[in-house]
């Protein structure tokens, strides 16, 4: 709005501004008149029974209305215009947080060629969708959460980038991501990076930072939505007590989210039917890569790796997300979520009012001087004026 009077003022001008010269004697005028006024007001007598004050006296009438009518008029010989204006809405930046799953889930084949693979895909499709002045990070999570890229500008050559290069590593051993998708850590990570990044750019070097809420920024998580802890079912009192903790985490985190206004956007990655956990491990040697002890632990054995509808819609509900009544997900490899994406981005992008202008002009002076005879009429109405119009007629001697 600011920048639309902005654009108002610098389009406002006058074609003959040498008549605003008469301004000066008007503005001497005043003068005079606001002294005479104040000493009239401070000598007139007090009011006896009976006895009134007009509104608008003789010296009031020059005041109030001869004056500010004269100032229209010399407005009007110096003829102001306004260059013909517009206004339109336009959407402003946004910031988008990506967030790939990269557990071992995500090898799954059930959507060619893999579950990682189409999410990239996906992800892709939203850099076309950025524009000038919007910005991206890129999170990457399983067992663990990385922060890849900070909130950044440069999308294209640091955020896309680094997407493309998202890979499951040569050997399983010693890799924190693979196993399991921690969500709890995932979102803990994304809102306290973003809280470093903002009390950074924002200058604060104290301890007790507010997060501001930010209505353009948004979290867009690609996963099939498998959340083994969430959905463990424990047997010993340890493992409640870890499962409690777990929740515990996640349901905290989500309340931060819900603070600073971070929305997320699910998109779910995989079928119902899914693929054995088994088959997760096609091109790794057991011994070298993975531990087949430590698997059997896991269950592994008869496990199924499917989409998780359900957790996804679970994440973006508890932050006051918006889904309707289904979550966009991609069940085959012909799929895609970019119009989805669109959406998405551009509902959440702030709404601006711009101001433009042509080179044609529009003149203002016929509005000026209607504005002063206004002035002087008006007065002329609150002015006593029946000794000036209608003769006191004497009544006939008896």
């Amino acid at each position: 709005m600011i920048n639309a009077l902005t654009g108002i003022q610098d389009s406002f001008h006058f074609l003959e501004p040498v008549f605003l010269y008469l301004l000066i004697p008007l503005a001497i005028l005043f003068v005079p008149w606001l002294g005479i006024t104040a000493i009239q007001l401070a000598k007139r007598p007090k009011r006896t029974y009976g006895s009134k004050y007009p509104l608008i006296g003789k010296i009031k009438l020059w005041g109030l209305f001869g004056i500010p009518a004269g100032v229209l008029m010399v407005l009007a010989m110096a003829k102001p215009s306004l260059n013909q204006a517009s206004f339109k809405v336009s959407r402003g930046d946004i910031e988008v947080i990506l967030v790939i799953d990269r557990s071992i889930s995500m090898r799954a084949d059930d959507i060619k060629p893999t579950r990682l693979d189409i999410a990239k895909r996906e992800a892709f499709n939203i850099e076309s969708l950025l524009k000038e002045g919007d910005k991206a990070a890129l999170f990457v999570f399983g067992r663990e959460s990385h922060k890849k890229i900070e909130l950044t500008e440069k999308f294209s050559e640091n955020v896309f980038y680094w997407l493309d290069r998202v890979s499951f590593p040569k050997s399983l051993t010693g890799d924190a991501l693979v196993w399991n998708s921690d969500f709890a850590s995932m979102l803990e990570n994304v809102y306290q990076s973003m809280d470093r990044q903002d009390k950074y750019n924002d200058g604060y070097s104290g301890k007790n930072y507010t997060p501001q809420k930010r209505t353009n920024r948004i979290v867009i998580i690609f996963s099939d939505g498998e959340d083994q802890f969430r959905k463990d079912k424990p047997t010993t009192p340890e493992e409640v007590k870890d499962k409690d903790g777990y929740i515990k985490r996640l349901n905290g985190a989500l309340v931060e989210f819900k603070k600073r206004s971070l929305k997320i956007y699910p998109v779910g990655i995989g079928t119902q039917k899914g693929v054995k956990w088994t088959s997760l491990l096609r091109g790794y040697k057991e011994g070298d890569d993975y531990n087949k002890d430590e698997l059997i632990q896991l269950g592994w054995q008869d496990g199924i790796s499917r989409i998780d509808k359900e957790n996804l819609v679970f994440l973006a509900r508890s932050v006051g997300t918006g889904l309707g009544n289904h979550i966009w997900t991609v069940e085959n490899n012909a799929t895609t979520v970019k119009n989805y994406l669109d959406t998405v981005i551009n509902s959440n992008r702030r709404t601006l009012l711009e101001f433009g202008q042509s080179e044609d002009d529009q003149d203002l002076w016929q509005y000026f001087l209607i504005a002063a005879v206004s002035v002087l009429v008006f007065g002329v109405l609150f002015h006593p004026v029946s000794g000036y119009f209608k003769r006191k007629i004497s009544k006939p001697a008896v």
